[in-house]
């Protein structure tokens, strides 16, 4: 039969095919694991189904067959009874013809037996086997015994006798006059020859096993490809994005498994794009942050550098010259001076781990100071500076005193800077909701719709004559201040109508805090 289906197999498929076939699955882990626990549980499966199926049937069997023993040995122990009490002896000898053949063809030993215990035991002349027969076993002295006692006895196991598995039912005789049992008759069937159908069953099982192997191997490579092509569809946009191509994935099924597993490789996706498009801005402001302190510091030591020659070379002898060469010196490295200083003030503000110190502050404090150094900065263009402030209220905020009035000293610097002379310089403080809300509005230059964009980024710089001494960190040092006090920096200009710079914090309503 094996052999027969390996032939068959094998005009189904070539043996190139057989082994593509079994290449395509074992390359494919997925589908291999997928393929492996079906086998098993196939196999697990058919084999649990066959214990189960031919231990049911030999029950069955053995207690269909006892059945009928015990019913041909009831029909049997009937007559041997009638015979003996009605003395037929000649009659009992055909019957005994009828026994044999009942033997011969059903491979049954009927033994006929008499029960020496009883009063009146079966006539010897009508039994065919004597207790003490060496033929008889300890288990066919078990059930003849308890059909001595009245029993219908049976029992099977292995015979060392007939070298065989043998079923044993005993079936006890009743005298009729004495009401007591005189005999017994034992039927002993070899029931190995008769679980030829349960040896087949087996075979057809395991035929059947075998069978569903191949088939599910064949099945296996089938859908292989089904199965393994979203995951290779999968693995195809994984390699995609390690290879730095962020596109967009669009899964055909979002609510399946594998769609949610796309859904998630898409958001990373977009995430992974996203972070290279920052690592790729952040390497470009690395770069131009650089060349820009590159840029302002190449250029006054170029000058220090010039005026330290000179004057080691003698060259220049007169005084007034020479002291106009150190003060020139004196201030290149007084503005390298700042340039550092706003590097160092602009580097702990973007520090995420700097935590400004906060207690309350008020704001007029803060403004009667900024504006004392803003008159002495405005006094040589004879700058107005006006106040709109609220009348007795202090204006409370929590914040760092000393950075506040930094920040608010850069914008009015700025705005002295680029205002006209004779100019003026607004600033007004208002309350609503809790917000504490301050604008400083100038009237000079302005500024153009495209510089506003990029006024608060590093380096950043007017072309105007007005700021050729600036470093181009003063606003994006007064944003992060405004940031690190948790406030708003918005701005608005008209070029040549002047510009107005706007600030929002919260105020401080309570200070049992910090008393």
């Amino acid at each position: 039969m094996y052999s027969r289906i390996k032939e068959g197999l094998h005009k189904l498929l070539s043996k190139s095919q057989i082994k593509s076939m079994w290449l395509a699955i074992v390359n494919n882990d997925i589908i291999m694991k997928i393929y492996l626990c079906f086998t098993f549980v196939l196999v697990l499966t058919g084999l649990l189904t066959g214990i189960i199926f031919i231990r049911l049937y030999r029950q069955n069997y053995l207690r269909s067959y006892t059945d009928l023993l015990t019913k041909q040995g009831h029909t049997i122990a009937k007559r041997v009874s009638r015979f003996e009490r009605n003395g037929k002896l000649d009659k009992f000898q055909r019957y005994s013809t009828y026994i044999d053949e009942i033997e011969n063809s059903e491979n049954t030993d009927i033994w006929i037996i008499s029960n020496e215990y009883a009063q009146k035991p079966l006539d010897r002349e009508y039994t065919n086997a004597e207790t003490n027969d060496d033929n008889l076993t300890s288990d066919m002295y078990d059930v003849i015994n308890q059909a001595y006692g009245g029993k219908v006895a049976s029992s099977a196991s292995f015979d060392d006798v007939y070298g065989m598995a043998t079923l044993r039912v005993a079936i006890p005789v009743y005298n009729k006059e004495t009401g007591e049992v005189s005999g017994a008759i034992m039927m002993v069937s070899m029931i190995d020859k008769q679980t030829m159908g349960i040896d087949k069953g087996t075979y057809l099982i395991l035929l059947s096993l075998f069978l569903s192997f191949v088939i599910s191997y064949i099945v296996a490579f089938i859908f292989s490809k089904y199965l393994s092509k979203p995951l290779n569809k999968i693995s195809k946009n994984i390699s995609r994005i390690s290879k730095g191509d962020y596109s967009s994935i669009e899964p055909k099924n979002p609510q399946t498994q594998l769609g949610r597993i796309e859904i998630t490789l898409n958001q990373l996706a977009l995430q992974l794009g996203r972070s290279e498009k920052e690592r790729k801005n952040l390497e470009q402001v690395r770069m131009d942050f650089f060349a820009n302190v590159s840029h302002e510091l190449r250029t006054p030591i170029t000058v220090i550098r010039g005026y330290a020659e000179t004057l080691n070379d003698g060259v220049i002898t007169d005084e007034y010259a020479i002291r106009d060469m150190y003060q020139r010196m004196l201030s290149e490295c007084q503005g390298m001076e700042r340039l550092v200083g706003d590097l160092f003030i602009l580097s702990k503000m973007q520090n995420p781990d700097f935590k400004i110190e906060k207690e309350p502050v008020s704001l007029m404090q803060i403004f009667n100071d900024v504006n004392r150094s803003a008159r002495v900065i405005g006094k040589e263009k004879n700058i107005q500076f006006i106040e709109d402030f609220p009348e007795d209220d202090p204006c409370m905020m929590l914040g760092d005193y000393v950075r506040l009035r930094q920040m608010f000293l850069i914008i009015i610097d700025n705005a002295v800077k680029f205002s006209h002379d004779n100019g003026k310089i607004t600033t007004k403080i208002s309350k609503s909701d809790e917000k504490l809300y301050i604008s400083i509005a100038d009237e000079g230059v302005g500024i153009s719709d495209e510089e506003l964009p990029y006024i608060f980024e590093k380096f950043y710089k007017s072309k105007l004559k007005q700021n050729e001494k600036g470093t181009g960190l003063g606003l994006m040092i007064a944003k992060q201040i405004s940031l690190k006090h948790d406030g708003e920096l918005a701005v608005q200009s008209e070029k040549g109508h002047g510009t107005v710079f706007f600030f929002i914090f919260d105020e401080c309503t309570s200070m049992e805090d910090y008393e």
